[in-house]
This record gives C-alpha cells, structure tokens and sequence, in this order.
C-alpha cells in the first residue's frame, strides 16, 4: 500500500510539472504580465509601474531588483521594460514563444502598426513561469 501512495504521489508529481512546462501556460503569463503593464502605462499621470512590477506574480525576483535599481537611478528616460519612451496604446500580444526546458523566448508584437517587436525571456521557478528579462532589465 505505501508503495502504491508514492506512485501516486509521483504521478501527480510528474502530471503538474509538465502541464507547467507547456509553451502555453509561458504564453499565458507573458500576455497576462504585458496587458496589466500597459493597462497602468494608460492610466497616465497615476500610473505606477515601480509599484506594478514589485507586486506582479508573473515576474522573478531578480527582474524586481533590476527594475527597483533602475528606478533608484537619478534620471529614467526610457521605460526599462518597454525599453522606449512611448508604447503602443493598444499594447502588446505575445505572436511567438520558443520553449527550451525551463526556459523560454518570448516575443511580442504591437497591435498597432509602427513598432517595434518586444522581446522577453522567462524561466520556469516552482512549476510556475515567469519573466526573468524583458526590455532592457
């Protein structure tokens, strides 16, 4: 009986840890993390990004601390995670993800005509995917 409770657990184990692995669920999260980003970048003058990106689930710790040092620097004039001084106001949609093990690319194109493609890199932490670099962080 105990051997077969830890097959079970093992299965249940092996089940998560490849649905997390799916390029879908990294594509998930990259447009969820985009859409929240332009969604405060159009709330103008209240927008908030240093706030956004500490509390956002779909980004690593180390993509929090790069973009809490570049705020912490005297002058900001670029948005670090859209690396550009203007954005499209219809944002973004993840067009090509490229899953690598725990790694994946990911690629987003404006809405809009006129801009330029944004690349991203996320990495799988606990089963989850996150974004690990974007623009210039």
């Amino acid at each position: 009986m105990k051997r077969f409770l830890i097959s079970v657990i093992g299965v249940f184990f092996a089940l998560f840890t490849f649905a997390a692995d799916e390029p879908g669920k990294a594509v998930e999260v990259a447009q969820a993390f985009i859409d929240s980003y332009i969604q405060d970048a159009n709330r103008g003058g209240d927008s908030d990004p240093k706030k956004l990106i500490q509390k956002s689930p779909h980004v690593t710790e180390g993509l929090k601390k790069a973009h809490a040092k570049v705020y912490a620097e005297d002058v900001v004039d670029a948005d670090p995670v859209l690396n550009a001084q203007d954005y499209p106001d219809k944002g973004f949609k993840v067009t090509t993800v490229k899953v690598e093990g725990e790694k994946a690319q990911i690629t987003y194109a404006a809405r809009e005509e006129g801009w330029e493609p944004l690349k991203a890199q996320m990495v799988l932490v606990k089963g989850k995917w996150l974004i690990a670099h974007i623009g210039s962080l």
